[in-house]
C-alpha cells in the first residue's frame, strides 16, 4: 500500500526514520523533514523502503549531483544538506553512547563534530569490484549486483585518473577487485585475486606499473615497482606510508584533525600502548614527544611500513606483531595510556583484557559509534568513565564518520 510519511531524523546506516500507525519505517532517499510517498507491506514490527517521490521538500533536502546515487548506494546522504549531515552525525554519536553504552548526555563532554574541508572529491583510496561485462564499480548493502561506476564524485581528481588507468588495462583475468591509492602526484594499484595469479595477469600488472601515473602494483601480496605511497613529513619528520593492499584513511585533508584529537585523548602519558596501529597513522605523531610508545599490529606489511617510517625519521618505537587481545594479556610492563583504533567490528576481546592492565587513560578511535558504545560499556564495567567524545566527519555524503573517545579511571 502507498502511504505518505514524514521523515524525522537520520539513523545509523544513512536511512531516515519515519512512523506509520505506530510502526517504525526506515526510509532511503528522504531528508529529515520531508513528506514522501512510499510503499509499505504492513508486515513485521518495522520495515525498510524507499521514497517513491517527495511530496513536500524540507529545507534539509538538496538535489544530489550524482546521476547514479540511488543505484550505487555508497552516498545515502547526498540529498541531505551538509549542515544537516553534520547535525545528524553529532546526534547519532550522543544517541549511541546513551542508548547502547549507558552514558547519559551531559555526563561527558561531547565535542562539536569536526567538518571535512571538502564535501566531494576527498577520497584518496577506494576499492572497485568487478561488475557484469568486466566493468568495475561498487556494491550496495543488501544487493548482490555490482553497479558500474565510471566517475565517483568522492574521488580526488588523481584517484579518478588512476581508476581510468586501471580500467584501460583491459581484461585482468582472475582479479576480483581493484584497490586504488594515490599520493600527491602518483598512485598505486592492488590487484586482488582468489587463488594464484595467472602468468598473463602478472604481465598485465607489469605493464600497469610502467604507466606514468603508477608508482607500483601489488599482486597477491608481491610488489611490482614501488607501490608504497608516502605522505608529506609530519612535524617530527616522519612520513606516513601505505600500500594499496594495506589500510589507509581515505580523507587525506582530515588526517591532521584525526591525529590532533587522538593526541589530545592520549594526553601527556609517559608510556603508551597502541593497539591496531596499522602503518602508523596515529603512532607516528606520538613519536619524538618524550613518550615511550609500544605499538601492536597483526598485519605484517603495515607493521613493516611503520618500522620504515620510524627508522627513516630516527624515531624510537617498539613494535609487536600479533593479535591485540593476546598482546595485552601477555603484556607485563605498566602503561599510562592505551590508544586503540580497531576495525568497524570493534575490540571487545582486547577491551576485556585491558581490565587487568588497568591503564589510567584509554583513547578509543572508532569508525562506528554503536560499536564504540558497546565497547565503552565494557570499559565502564571495568571502572572507566567516559570524559570526552569528539565526532569527525571523514566521510561526507556517507553514513560513516569517526569518533575519538577518552576514558579515564
Amino acid at each position: 500500500m502507498k502511504v505518505i510519511l514524514k521523515a524525522e531524523s537520520v539513523v545509523h546506516g544513512g536511512e531516515t526514520l519515519a512512523r506509520h500507525e505506530g510502526r517504525v519505517v526506515f526510509l532511503r532517499g528522504a531528508a529529515p523533514g520531508d513528506r514522501v510517498e512510499a510503499e509499505l507491506t504492513g508486515e513485521g514490527r518495522f520495515e525498510r523502503t524507499r521514497a517513491l517521490r517527495v511530496v513536500e521538500r524540507s529545507t534539509s533536502h538538496v538535489d544530489p549531483p550524482c546521476a547514479i546515487v540511488e543505484r550505487c548506494g555508497g552516498c545515502p546522504l547526498q540529498h541531505v544538506t551538509y549542515e544537516a549531515q553534520l547535525a545528524a552525525k553529532q546526534e547519532l554519536t550522543a544517541d549511541a553512547l546513551e542508548r547502547i553504552g549507558g552514558f547519559p548526555r551531559g555526563s561527558y563532554e561531547l565535542g562539536a563534530i569536526v567538518p571535512s574541508p571538502s564535501q566531494f572529491r576527498y577520497r584518496r583510496r577506494a576499492r572497485l569490484h568487478r561488475a557484469a561485462g568486466g566493468a568495475w564499480g561498487f556494491s550496495q548493502a543488501g544487493v548482490a549486483t555490482i553497479e558500474p561506476v565510471d566517475e565517483c564524485l568522492l574521488f580526488e581528481p588523481l584517484l579518478q585518473q588512476l581508476a581510468r588507468v586501471a580500467r584501460s588495462a583491459g581484461e585482468l583475468p582472475g582479479v576480483v577487485d581493484l584497490g586504488l591509492l594515490t599520493g600527491e602526484k602518483k598512485g598505486a594499484i592492488d590487484l586482488r585475486v582468489e587463488g594464484p595469479a595467472a602468468p598473463g595477469l602478472r604481465r598485465r600488472a607489469e605493464e600497469l606499473a610502467l604507466h606514468p601515473l603508477v608508482r607500483g602494483v601489488t599482486l597477491a601480496g608481491s610488489a611490482i615497482g614501488d607501490p608504497v605511497i608516502a605522505d608529506a613529513p609530519l612535524p617530527n619528520g616522519a612520513r606516513l606510508r601505505a600500500r594499496p593492499d594495506t589500510f589507509a584513511q581515505a580523507n587525506r585533508a582530515m588526517l591532521p584533525a584525526l591525529q590532533r584529537e587522538a593526541l589530545r585523548a592520549v594526553g601527556d602519558a609517559g608510556r603508551v600502548l597502541e593497539l591496531f596501529c596499522g602503518s602508523g597513522t596515529l603512532t607516528l605523531p606520538l613519536l619524538g614527544q618524550g613518550q615511550k610508545v609500544i605499538a601492536v599490529e597483526n598485519a605484517g606489511p603495515s607493521l613493516a611500513l611503520l618500522r620504515r617510517s620510524a627508522d627513516e625519521a630516527q624515531l624510537a618505537v617498539k613494535l609487536i606483531a600479533g593479535d591485540a587481545a593476546a598482546a595485552v594479556r601477555a603484556f607485563a610492563e605498566p602503561v599510562d595510556a592505551v590508544l586503540l583504533d580497531p576495525p568497524r567490528t570493534g575490540a571487545a576481546d582486547a577491551v576485556r583484557a585491558l581490565a587487568t592492565l588497568r591503564p589510567a587513560r584509554i583513547a578509543y578511535v572508532s569508525c562506528d559509534a554503536p560499536t564504540l558504545a558497546r565497547d565503552g560499556k565494557l570499559l565502564a564495567q571495568s571502572g572507566y568513565r567516559l570524559v570526552r567524545a569528539v565526532p569527525l566527519d571523514l566521510f561526507p555524503q556517507t553514513a560513516h564518520y569517526e569518533v575519538v573517545a577518552t576514558f579515564q579511571r
